[in-house]
Parts: C-alpha cells; sequence; structure tokens
C-alpha cells in the first residue's frame, strides 16, 4: 500500500509541475510592438490630432512604447489604420517630427487612417 501511495503522490507532483509550465490563454488582444510597417496606403496629409500631448506608439496599444507627443497643430500623413487595444489605431508619419508610429483613432480628427492596413 505504501508504494501506490508513494507513485500516487510522485504522479501528483509531476503533474503540478507541467500545470505550473504550461502557458494560459493568451489576452484577447495581444499588442505587437513594435508594428512599424511604412505603405501610405491612405496617404492623407492634415493636421489630424485632436488636442495636445497625444502619445505615438510603437503598436497599437498603451502597453506599447511612446515615441513622442502629436500636438493639434502637427502636419501628419496617415498610413492606415487597424483593430488594437480597446478599437482602431492608425499608423502614420508626423512631419514636424519625423516621428511614426501608431495613435488610437478616437484621438484623432475624422477617426484617422480609411484604409485598413
Amino acid at each position: 500500500m505504501r508504494t501506490k501511495t508513494t507513485l500516487l503522490a510522485v504522479g501528483t507532483m509531476i503533474i503540478a509541475s507541467v500545470a505550473a509550465i504550461i502557458p494560459t490563454a493568451s489576452p484577447a488582444f495581444a499588442a505587437s510592438c513594435p508594428d512599424n510597417g511604412w505603405s501610405i496606403k491612405d496617404g492623407r496629409y492634415g493636421q489630424y490630432f485632436a488636442s495636445n500631448g497625444i502619445n505615438i506608439r510603437t503598436g497599437p496599444s498603451t502597453a506599447c512604447t511612446s515615441l513622442g507627443l502629436g500636438y493639434s497643430s502637427y502636419s501628419v500623413m496617415l498610413d492606415c489604420y487597424k483593430s488594437g487595444q480597446n478599437g482602431t489605431w492608425s499608423h502614420l508619419w508626423v512631419e514636424n517630427t519625423g516621428v511614426q508610429g501608431w495613435v488610437k483613432d478616437s484621438l484623432l480628427v475624422g477617426g484617422g487612417a480609411n484604409t485598413y492596413c
């Protein structure tokens, strides 16, 4: 009987160890940082920041690094949009700073780019 109990305990420890290694389900959205392929699919140019101090990020998520800030006076070229954290995000290039990155569409005048990436 002692052998069966020991084997059962060892088996249980092995299963628990393996379960600790197996990753859990991934979140609904996993940010891809950086995500900066430039293609100029939309190509519209103008002042698209809806306010001042808007983060321009390396990918379509607040989990991605901020590359700088956008201001309503800045000139922007829109590239394309894609689904990201909590909605759609546009990839863009800021003429004033040379920065290219991602901004949540709700922070852009007109809702951002019209062309999907």
